[in-house]
């Protein structure tokens, strides 16, 4: 609730910024060059990084069954949360057109106090809600290890979550310009852990059960795990060249 309100603040800030003095939509391309389809649809899937923490929620609700469906606590949330993003990515881009950064906040006036207030509630946000994201990396990292020791497990937990946290924070730090990599990510990690297997695991699990009339779970397996492959290799590709290109003297 506390992340909540901090980051509602800083979008209202941000937004304020971006409506001010806006430019007519003519003056801004309708449609970007094909070339760059790859590195949009790597950033889209990186979006979906949160989807990892949707099946531990579901399974810690005390009605579980209230999650999913039409108008389900996933559905409810995740529509408010998708028009955000369009409007700040229609309003950022009117706003600062092909001048518009990896990060909105990047292109606000960094010398006013307003606007060093955003990064501080974002900031303040993304710490609150750090643990609930991490969940399931720790979980997994935790699993694996954990019968290696015989004491002190709470303690030895801990170190985990801070040598975790610090290198994450470290990376971020280091790396100065993000969108490349957010690409890059997306379309290595998240095409195959949240596209191409899941469709494969679907298919596995009911393949003694059936695939529906028409095979209609065959077909939209297929076209899933499609999707992923190419955004894998076509996304990766220019996230690459992307990166090359930035780094290069």
């Amino acid at each position: 609730m506390i992340a909540n309100v901090f980051m509602g603040l800083g979008l209202g800030i941000t937004v304020y910024y971006l409506v001010q003095e806006l430019p007519d939509v003519s003056s801004r391309p309708q449609y970007a060059p094909i070339i760059g389809m790859p590195q949009f649809m790597s950033i889209v899937i990186f979006a979906m990084e949160a989807i990892g923490v949707v099946m531990p929620l579901e399974n810690h609700m005390k009605t579980p069954r209230h999650f999913l469906g039409l108008c389900g606590v996933l559905n409810q949330g995740m529509s408010g949360v998708t028009l955000i993003y369009i409007m700040l990515g229609f309003l950022g881009y009117l706003k600062y057109g092909d001048e518009t950064m990896g990060s909105i906040t990047l292109n606000l006036p960094q010398e006013e106090i307003a606007a060093q207030i955003v990064k501080v509630l974002i900031g303040l946000a993304v710490f609150c809600t750090y643990g609930l994201q991490f969940f399931v990396c720790l979980e997994i990292a935790w699993n694996g290890i954990k019968e290696r020791f015989s004491n002190k497990l709470v303690i030895r937990e801990y170190f985990l979550r801070t040598l975790l946290v610090t290198l994450t924070v470290a990376l971020a730090v280091s790396v100065p310009t993000i969108s490349p990599f957010i690409g890059l990510i997306g379309s290595l990690c998240f095409s195959t852990l949240g596209l191409i297997i899941p469709a494969f695991i679907e298919m596995i699990t009911f393949w003694e059960e059936g695939f529906g009339t028409g095979y209609y779970r065959i077909w939209k397996n297929v076209l899933v795990i499609v999707f992923g492959v190419m955004a894998l290799l076509f996304g990766s590709y220019t996230s690459i060249l992307d990166i090359v290109a930035l780094y290069k003297p």
